[in-house]
């Protein structure tokens, strides 16, 4: 049996259930149409992306001396799984989690590079392991994953930059060509940001994203059932919708959890962080699978619809879900982490869980 020392109870503070009522009151936009507010062929939204950057969320893990918030990783966690909610488009988690962080810890001489990107001014994001990212035609600075230490690059040294096809109305997709082909402060090495290479502070980052976009998904469902009638009665009084919606619940908080959980273990230094993040990165895909299947059936046919949003918050949680690694993938590196970790526990003792 495990005891209370093995066994890790976390949950949010007050002060952090505020931070998430304020942000989604800060995020959410009455005189939006997620059906036509963005497209995948329209021009970059400056005026927009300078009013988010006014929220402070760009520099909210950024140091106060630097010119952020000075939050902490579950704090950020909080924002932006309420931007997923909202649908924030634009390198939202690129730039909270990866550029801006990269940009205060090369020091006093991108201090210039850093300003300019908290207010808004110039446009810092990021790609993954595909070297794909979104909005990298406007971007000044770019992160870019490598093998030996990863790069802080300037975009015009990257090439050309081509545009990717997608049905996700706020995703401006891009794929740059080549790496990074020159030294100097055309490609910065960078060091490890809370112990964390980039595509691990991406994965966390796009997990709490996703968390928000699938719970944005269940509430629309719940919403739904109770107002939409059949023979009589509302749907969500019939076992087999409310079931479903239930399912999806549980799966949310499960990912909701290991989120949380990962981003604590990342504030606390414990070594195991990047194996928790994987995890939160396959509970989020699963948890935004759930919700898009079940969500869509309690719709019934007006979920199939152009009319109805409903398609908008599903090809935006396809997005994230394939952002940072495919689920297959995921689940087979979390696999191999997991054995190897297991390998170098002393035997009868487990590694200790956290909830």
């Amino acid at each position: 049996m495990l005891t209370a020392e093995q066994v890790r109870l976390r949950a949010p503070s007050a002060e952090q259930r505020e931070l998430a009522a304020s942000a989604a009151g800060m995020f959410f936009r009455p005189d939006r149409d997620e059906r036509v507010d963005a497209g995948p062929e329209g021009d970059f939204d400056r005026g927009r992306w300078t009013e988010l950057a006014g929220t402070g969320l760009l520099g909210a893990a950024v140091p106060e001396g630097a010119g952020g918030l000075g939050l902490s990783v579950p704090d950020l966690v909080v924002l932006t799984e309420q931007a997923g909610r909202a649908l924030l488009p634009g390198p939202v988690v690129e730039t909270s989690w990866i550029a801006a962080p990269a940009l205060a810890a090369l020091g006093q001489e991108w201090a210039p590079a850093l300003a300019a990107t908290l207010h808004g001014d110039r446009v810092a994001a990021a790609v993954d392991a595909t070297l794909r990212g979104p909005d990298l035609d406007v971007a000044s600075y770019v992160v870019v994953p490598a093998d030996g230490s990863d790069l802080l690059c300037a975009a015009d040294r990257l090439g050309a930059t081509l545009r990717v096809s997608t049905q996700d109305r706020l995703e401006r997709s891009f794929r740059i060509a080549r790496g990074p082909d020159g030294g100097g402060s055309a490609a910065q090495p960078l060091p490890l940001t809370d112990g964390l290479r980039v595509l691990d502070r991406g994965r966390l980052g796009a997990a709490a994203y996703l968390v928000g976009v699938a719970g944005g998904l269940l509430e629309q469902s719940i919403s739904y059932a109770r107002l939409r009638e059949q023979f009589g009665r509302p749907i969500g009084a019939f076992q087999a919708v409310r079931h479903r919606l239930a399912d999806s619940y549980v799966e949310l908080e499960f990912a909701r959890s290991a989120v949380w959980g990962a981003a604590c273990d990342v504030a606390e230094g414990d070594p195991a962080a990047p194996v928790a993040i994987t995890c939160a990165s396959v509970a989020a895909r699963r948890a935004f699978a759930e919700a898009d299947r079940h969500c869509l059936q309690t719709h019934g046919g007006i979920g199939f619809t152009w009319e109805h949003p409903l398609h908008v918050w599903l090809k935006r949680g396809a997005t994230f879900a394939a952002r940072y690694g495919l689920r297959r993938d995921l689940e087979t590196e979390l696999g191999e982490r997991l054995l190897a970790r297991t390998g170098q526990q002393p035997r009868g003792r487990p590694p200790r869980p956290h909830i």
